[in-house]
């Protein structure tokens, strides 16, 4: 469901970091794209790519989850571990391929000093994503800020992914600019990263609500309702989270 918007905003940035086109025209001519040819997107690699990206990664985590809750074993290393190894690959691949094809440079082999920020990015947003909204709803309920258990991990399921950002992003920059000017001085690829800074921030923050804030509400409640339809049909009293 949130796959073509994310394909779009994935691509609007990779176009924008690499000098292709402005971050505004590339989202309009994507949402006009999708709006007028929506057949012809669902078809494309990048958006294949993207939604190979988040069903491998709340796969992932539900299974785990699910392992974990039968052996009643605490779920949030592995789950963050694998979580993030599924992610991290997944989404590497993906950012490869559109660096390729979206990108301005010949298409090259994507540069160690990328995949290194690339794998810090993916870690920081899956532990914000799958491991800290359980202990940040429980803060905002300690704290009476939020006192409700539903309004309280729904609430936190939005601002973890949204606040890491804040960091993430300057990670995410630095290994597109450093896969499209590998040799500019740090001097130079500091004061891109400045310039692009905050409205990639914002868009990476509207981009990732949907991704990992709204779509982890919505796997939260399929994985229950899945938990309760096994204990329906099979007597299985399943554990909950």
């Amino acid at each position: 469901m949130v796959s073509p918007f994310i394909t779009i905003v994935d691509r609007s940035i990779i176009e924008n970091t690499s000098g292709r086109n402005k971050l505004g025209t590339a989202l309009k001519n994507g949402f006009i794209n999708l709006l007028t040819r929506p057949h012809r997107l669902i078809r494309a690699p990048s958006f294949l790519l993207v939604f190979g990206v988040y069903f491998s990664t709340y796969a992932t985590a539900n299974t785990i989850d699910t392992i974990c809750e039968r052996l009643e074993k605490d779920s949030q290393t592995p789950k963050f571990l694998g979580t993030t190894i599924a992610n991290m690959t997944t989404c590497i691949f993906k950012d490869r391929a559109f660096t390729r094809m979206f990108g301005m440079v010949a298409p090259k082999g994507l540069p160690l000093a990328s995949y290194g920020m690339f794998v810090a990015r993916d870690a920081l947003t899956i532990g914000a994503s799958f491991n800290m909204p359980d202990t940040v709803a429980a803060e905002f309920q300690k704290r009476g800020l939020i006192l409700n258990d539903e309004k309280a991990i729904n609430a936190a399921q939005i601002l973890c992914p949204a606040v890491v950002q804040l960091v993430s992003c300057p990670l995410h920059l630095f290994g597109l600019d450093y896969y499209n000017r590998p040799h500019v001085s740090f001097a130079s690829r500091a004061g891109f990263i400045s310039k692009l800074y905050i409205k990639t921030t914002l868009t990476r923050i509207v981009r990732i609500a949907p991704a990992f804030g709204i779509g982890g509400i919505g796997n939260r409640i399929v994985k229950e309702k899945g938990n309760q339809f096994i204990q329906t049909i099979g007597g299985v009293v399943p554990h909950t989270s």
